[in-house]
């Protein structure tokens, strides 16, 4: 039986938790982290609970005493062990406002839900054929402090997904308001050209990935020079290389946009990096449980 974890209480996962009346559901007053298991072990825990914090901060979420990295250490690990989460795994922690009231809530407080479940893949690994991607253009992110926080509003990334199923694509290319390139449905981009990596900035109205800030780490510590700017995009014709990052894929490179195609040499070169980080990170948990 696959459970969930409600505020600290394993559930049957197939139960019904929530009232009609949930925020969350109602308002999409919500925000989420969505976290990569690899052997078992959570990965890169602390970036996704500070940005979780922040977020909540950011909604003027009231933030319990408890909420830092090693409450919810505990609180997935109760999953992990429960669902047989040993190897390969993908987690979701939902955090939504606990109140009544219409729009206006009647308080602050918060609950929390956290989903998990064993995926086929243990580390990341690159795909072997490169994806294919185009631009959707009919609704734009809008550049403002919200956008950069992993809220339960995501009807512009759910109707670019339906545009990419319709049109048969990987993924799609969201412009914001400006015009520029923003993100992928679910992913940040990379483009890289004359050896160096370019990806839109934070004031782009893209959410600032975890694993966006991975490979950035990694690409400066291995010297290959990363730029955060403003993307047209027709850099898409021009660049050398495409690749996209998320949490739990970690790194996908594209091999086509229209009739451009592209090489896939860093990306290669990141996700052995990124392997490398990821069972380092593990060795030194285990060494140092204190970390």
């Amino acid at each position: 039986m696959i459970s969930i974890n409600l505020s600290g209480n394993l559930l049957d996962g197939d139960s019904a938790v929530f009232s009609i009346k949930n925020r969350g559901f109602r308002y999409g007053d919500a925000i989420f982290e969505t976290i990569r298991i690899v052997n078992g072990n959570i990965c890169f825990l602390n970036k996704h609970i500070h940005r979780l914090l922040e977020g909540m901060r950011m909604l003027k979420m009231n933030i319990p005493e408890n909420f830092n990295t090693d409450f919810f250490q505990v609180e997935i690990s109760k999953l992990i062990l429960n669902n047989s989460i040993n190897s390969g795994g993908r987690v979701r922690i939902t955090i939504y406002r606990d109140a009544s009231g219409y729009y206006t809530p009647d308080s602050n407080e918060v609950a929390f839900v956290i989903e998990g479940f064993s995926i086929p893949e243990n580390n990341y690994s690159l795909n072997k054929d490169g994806l294919t991607i185009d631009l959707y253009e009919d609704e734009k992110i809008i550049i403002n402090k919200l956008a950069a926080i992993k809220t339960n509003n995501c009807l512009t990334h759910v109707m670019a997904g339906i545009y990419k199923k319709e049109k048969g694509l990987d993924e799609c290319v969201m412009l914001n308001e400006l015009g520029s390139i923003a993100e992928c449905i679910s992913s940040n981009l990379f483009v890289g050209f004359n050896g160096v990596l370019y990806t839109p900035s934070i004031n782009q109205g893209i959410i600032p990935g975890i694993m966006r800030s991975v490979i950035m780490e990694l690409a400066k510590e291995n010297r290959i020079e990363v730029q955060e700017t403003t993307l047209n995009p027709q850099v898409l014709v021009r660049a050398d290389e495409v690749f996209l990052t998320n949490s739990i894929n970690g790194i996908k490179w594209v091999g086509a946009y229209r009739s451009k195609r592209y090489f896939s040499k860093t990306s290669r070169r990141l996700i052995d990096l990124l392997n490398m980080k990821v069972t380092n990170s593990m060795k030194d948990l285990q060494e140092n449980p204190t970390l």
